[in-house]
């Protein structure tokens, strides 16, 4: 048993799961900031390259992604 099991045994350790993007292509993640709806879109380097408008705000990140960050009023 791990230390985690013995501290909380209703809530056992488990692997995490492998994230499986959806099939539309579209990688996105979604939650709210101060009651707004807001975004994150992500985009592997060659996923970049690809894309024939990219948008000025995306951030690259050294682990090989771009990321753009999108409120919703």
């Amino acid at each position: 048993m791990s230390s985690v099991e013995s501290r909380f045994p209703e809530h056992p350790a488990s692997a995490p799961t492998l994230y499986c993007p959806p099939e539309d292509g579209e990688h996105r993640a979604s939650w709210r900031i101060n009651g707004y709806r807001a975004s994150i879109l992500v985009w592997t380097t060659e996923e970049w390259r690809q894309l024939a408008v990219r948008p000025t705000d995306a951030q690259y990140y050294p682990c090989g992604v771009w990321c753009a960050l999108r409120l919703e009023e």
